[in-house]
């Protein structure tokens, strides 16, 4: 039986209603996110303790089945990250036909890097001058926490760096190991080992460079097509994931 015929079946309040919503929520994946996580939230309430529909077991139980496709889009994205960034990364910078258009470029992002980042501390410590973090916390707790040790959040103290230090901090930041970085999910060194990729291959004949860059096309319409899996089960992931909280706090 078809839509249609399913919708002739329908009382005609129900049928239109059917057929309203049908149409509002196609394509609007904004909106089944939204509807999946107010349903979520009441599931939550009926599963929780306070209503007491379901006994405390059960109410685990049911809410670990309703999250596995919120773990499922969890593990999509985390699976399909690193291999998307380092695709994205290197194709983008190979897209600059020469080194004088990719300098350019590395220009405006260092820039932008810089002014967004300056920004970001100013905002923060403007609300830290408001909001005074800190001001309320007794020293005396914070020392039975510690052991008895000074933390530097009460004394305000400022951690120093040593100069001689800082070459090696500087080489800890590139990748010794690409793989190892992917495993650990490394992100900074992830994008500079891509960016180091892309720049080579700027350099290099187009000839030598076209089957890696064919790879990486491939590779990240993969990971797009990944991503769109996880896009259709965000609906779902969002209502699974809003009850199961409240279930195994029964």
């Amino acid at each position: 039986m078809t839509n249609q015929s399913r919708r002739r079946n329908l009382p005609v309040s129900l049928g239109q209603l059917s057929g309203y919503l049908s149409g509002l929520t196609r394509g609007r994946l904004w909106l089944q996110v939204l509807i999946g996580m107010v349903l979520g939230v009441l599931v939550g309430i009926l599963l929780g303790p306070n209503v007491g529909w379901l006994a405390p077991e059960q109410s685990t139980i049911t809410g670990n089945w309703l999250a596995l496709p919120g773990q499922l889009f969890l593990l999509l994205i985390q699976m399909i990250v690193i291999p998307l960034v380092v695709a994205s990364v290197i194709r983008g910078l190979a897209a600059g036909e020469n080194l004088e258009q990719l300098r350019r470029m590395g220009l405006l992002a260092v820039i932008y890097f810089l002014l967004t980042t300056a920004a970001a501390i100013v905002i923060g410590l403007w609300i830290a001058s408001i909001v005074q973090p800190g001001k309320f916390i007794d020293p005396d707790t914070v020392a039975s926490l510690t052991d008895g040790k000074p933390s530097a959040a009460v004394t305000g103290d400022v951690p120093t760096l040593d100069p001689g230090q800082l070459p090696q901090l500087l080489l800890g930041v590139l990748p010794s190991n690409p793989l190892t970085s992917m495993v650990e999910g490394q992100m900074l060194q992830i994008v500079l080992f891509a960016i180091i990729v892309g720049v080579a291959l700027v350099m290099m004949p187009p000839r030598q460079a076209r089957p890696l860059l064919d790879l990486m096309a491939s590779l990240q319409e993969v990971c797009m097509t990944v991503v769109r899996w996880a896009m259709w089960l965000a609906p779902w992931a969002v209502f699974g994931l809003s009850p199961s909280s409240p279930a195994r706090s029964a």
